[in-house]
């Protein structure tokens, strides 16, 4: 069978180490083996301000079927980024990317002139990445799929003066009428995004989630052996959204009724803010609470597997759209998971869905409850996989879901 060939649009590529990184790559891969050959226009860093991980890239290195095609953007030049600090507003049209849209735009379609594609792909976040794909679709007629790993403007974390939101709004509504397919990591994104528009728009999204990857889980750390129970958390925070200071407030809560220092251990995994560090010193937390600092994916990946139990914080919100890809990663990894997370959403209904427990985010009370719990069970050693784990992960198997996008692209290139 002769391979179909894929024209793909990702800002975050290898050796940049941001999720959407890890996830492109692992569904490219994937796609290979299904007989998708893809050419990736990506972002190509000059300069250390941008987190990469060149173990990770070797890791996740192309296979034969898959190539990147480098673009460097203006964004790194100090012209831009003192624009930026005199002017915020105008680096967010729609994001900081955009200085890249002309160039990854006209790297795509000197591709697309030079060899036969079947099929556009873009991947956003970053947005801007969309409107290359625009850009590109409206060029070369290849059919696209637009693929939002998140809301864009329904999500609760953009913040923006009213001619911004003007500017979003068309800027998503271009995107979502002229796409061929769009693909969402989870039905109430899909939903809460597709509302907007006619009821007919509807029949083009599709639901493909997260995926993970077994061989990309550290073998070595399966069974861990602590004297204290050990919850880890891998990821950022935001200041002022997602912090861990619920679960800070929530663990002196606890302390004041037990030898903590003696029964836990609570590791955050990823860059540290200040602020979180000096709460948890306050506290009186010094002696349970550990930051790793910013560690390589291979190390967050060891950390997180050597946890009894893995930690989601999320914001606090009456509802949530999100879908972490981190939550996926510790999938493979069998591993209770404690989720801070709205009671409504994906994260929390997957969280139930594998039998733990789940509490409002901001509900110190019990999340000190829980945890209290937690150790209790760690310590009478029934604290393990629930039965149904294994069997609801696999939904998140990268194989089964690069085989349902390769429906989707086949459906966009021959049309029912």
């Amino acid at each position: 069978m002769t391979p179909r060939r894929l024209l793909a649009i990702s800002w975050d590529m290898p050796p940049l180490s941001g999720p959407r990184a890890v996830q492109v790559s692992r569904t490219l891969k994937h796609l290979v083996p299904l007989g998708w050959e893809s050419s990736v226009v990506c972002f190509r860093p000059r300069s250390r301000r941008y987190n990469q991980d060149h173990d990770l890239a070797a890791r996740l290195r192309p296979p034969d079927g898959v190539t990147l095609v480098p673009v460097p953007s203006l964004e790194e030049r100090f012209v831009f980024r003192a624009l930026w600090r005199v002017c915020p507003p105008i680096k967010r049209l729609p994001d900081e990317k955009w200085v890249w849209i002309g160039p990854a735009s006209r790297a795509a379609r000197h591709l697309a002139a030079a060899q036969q594609f079947n099929v556009l792909v873009s991947y956003a976040q970053p947005w801007s990445d969309h409107l290359i794909g625009l850009r590109v679709h409206r060029t070369t007629g290849l059919p696209w799929v637009a693929h939002f790993s998140d809301p864009w403007t329904d999500s609760p974390y953009v913040r923006g003066r009213r001619w911004q939101w003007r500017i979003w709004r068309r800027m998503e509504a271009d995107v979502v009428r002229e796409a061929d397919a769009l693909v969402f990591v989870n039905q109430q994104t899909a939903d809460r995004v597709m509302e907007k528009y006619p009821d007919g728009w509807s029949r083009k999204s599709f639901v493909v989630p997260h995926a993970f990857d077994c061989t990309d889980v550290p073998r070595a750390q399966r069974s861990p052996n602590h004297d204290r129970l050990t919850l880890v958390y891998t990821g950022r925070f935001y200041t002022g959204i997602r912090t861990p200071d619920a679960l800070l407030r929530a663990l002196a809560m606890v302390a004041r009724r037990r030898p903590l220092g003696r029964e836990l251990r609570v590791v955050f995994v990823g860059t540290v803010e200040t602020a979180h560090r000096r709460l948890a010193s306050q506290l009186g937390l010094d002696d349970v609470v550990e930051f790793t600092g910013r560690v390589s994916f291979a190390d967050s990946a060891r950390l997180a597997a050597g946890a009894d139990v893995l930690l989601v914080i999320d914001a606090p919100a009456d509802e949530s759209l999100f879908l972490p890809s981190k939550l996926v990663e510790y999938l493979p990894m069998l591993r209770p998971i404690l989720g801070l997370t709205p009671l409504r959403g994906p994260s929390a209904d997957l969280i139930r869905s594998l039998g733990y427990p789940v509490v409002a985010p901001d509900d110190e009370p019990s999340i000190a409850a829980v945890v209290e719990s937690l150790i209790v069970a760690h310590r009478e050693g029934r604290l393990t996989p629930s039965p149904v784990h294994a069997d609801v992960s696999q939904r998140y198997d990268i194989r089964r879901t690069s085989a349902a996008f390769a429906e989707i692209l086949a459906q966009c290139v021959h049309p029912s």
